[in-house]
């Protein structure tokens, strides 16, 4: 019969392992530097699947480290989503450590979400990250309960390390010029930065931060989004308008699949953000055609980050320098909510103080 792990005894062992990340206790060398290895992997999901692997032998030894749901024809498995739902992920977001992954049910996101075993898991875009990660998992299946929970807890002291650099990170915006800001953000979103996406995403919800009150963003390749855009914007629990986020060139086509998707959601507003070095010069066109096949949303669309802020800070309700200001904090804000490596976010505070100093 596959194993059922109590959920209480769960938040109590992960309670133990929190106290001793949290002392001068010895940890286990070897699984600070898996930990280390593990944050620094490619995809964020190893992250809070390593978490809970260490976790789920602290409480039950006897678990299968390649599980990830209950599978009745094996006696050791167990539902690792069920709990890193429940536990890891809550007392990550309560006690302040990172797990990479901001959403409830991270072991439902790539490359996770369509596989019921670890090791069974192929379409990776990096496989030597899998490799690794797969010879870790094999290795905590040789772990007791007490190893177990030494490993764990030192997989916690690296992840409320993780949580306290990134919030060492600040920007000092005051002063900084509108084109200033367009400098900083020019250099900031270069075409070969690794976490781009994420970058371009945290980017444009700050650019409507300086407009809206309420600012919704969804993460980055979920494949269980339920609304339109990678942004939207709020109003007394509507979403009032929907951005779509693309650093790859797009059609008129994308831009009215785009559009009807938003129409069928009941969006009224469809913003397209594009920053890509490829894209012709034709959004303005394609903007026209949609407009004029819809009558139940309004579409526009920016082919560069520059068009963007400009336009964002132009009618934000607050003075040019103070939108600007506020602005530069945001995107700090935005890109640590995202969970960008911690390096990420020093270069935005360097990309805006060589910025100030021009």
């Amino acid at each position: 019969m596959p194993i059922s792990i109590d959920y209480q005894t769960a938040e109590g062992v992960l309670l133990e392992a929190l106290r001793l990340a949290q002392t001068d206790a010895k940890l286990p060398v070897v699984w600070k530097s898996h930990a280390r290895a593990v944050f620094d992997l490619d995809a964020k999901t190893w992250t809070p699947a390593f978490g809970t692997i260490l976790l789920a032998k602290a409480v039950d030894d006897r678990i299968d480290t390649m599980s990830l749901k209950v599978d009745e024809s094996n006696p050791s498995s167990y539902s690792a989503r069920g709990l890193c739902h429940k536990v890891l992920v809550p007392a990550a977001k309560q006690h302040g450590f990172s797990i990479r992954n901001r959403g409830d049910e991270p072991l439902n996101n790539q490359p996770f979400f369509r596989y019921d075993r670890i090791d069974r898991i192929d379409r990776v875009r990096r496989p030597a990250d899998r490799e690794y990660f797969f010879d870790v998992a094999e290795q905590a299946s040789k772990l007791n309960a007490p190893e177990a929970l030494l490993a764990f807890a030192a997989f916690l002291r690296e992840a409320l390390q993780v949580t306290a650099s990134a919030r060492s990170v600040t920007v000092k915006a005051a002063g900084l010029t509108s084109n200033g800001a367009r400098v900083a953000v020019e250099d900031f979103l270069r075409y070969d930065a690794a976490d781009r996406p994420a970058r371009l995403q945290a980017f444009a919800a700050a650019c409507l931060d300086l407009l809206f009150e309420e600012v919704k963003t969804r993460r980055v390749n979920d494949p269980s989004r339920d609304l339109p855009g990678d942004v939207q914007a709020v109003a007394d629990s509507t979403v009032v308008l929907a951005l779509e986020v693309k650093g790859k060139p797009i059609s008129a086509d994308q831009l009215g699949g785009f559009a009807d998707e938003c129409e069928k959601a009941g969006v009224s507003r469809a913003v397209m953000f594009v920053d890509a070095p490829q894209q012709k010069a034709n959004l303005p066109a394609h903007v026209q055609v949609n407009n004029q096949l819809r009558s139940g949303v309004q579409v526009e669309a920016y082919d560069s980050a520059a068009k963007l802020l400009a336009a964002c800070s132009l009618w934000s309700k607050l003075p040019l320098e103070s939108a600007i200001e506020r602005f530069a904090e945001r995107f700090l804000v935005r890109l640590r909510d995202i969970e960008v490596p911690t390096d990420t976010l020093k270069q935005w505070e360097r990309a805006v103080a060589v910025a100030q100093s021009r």
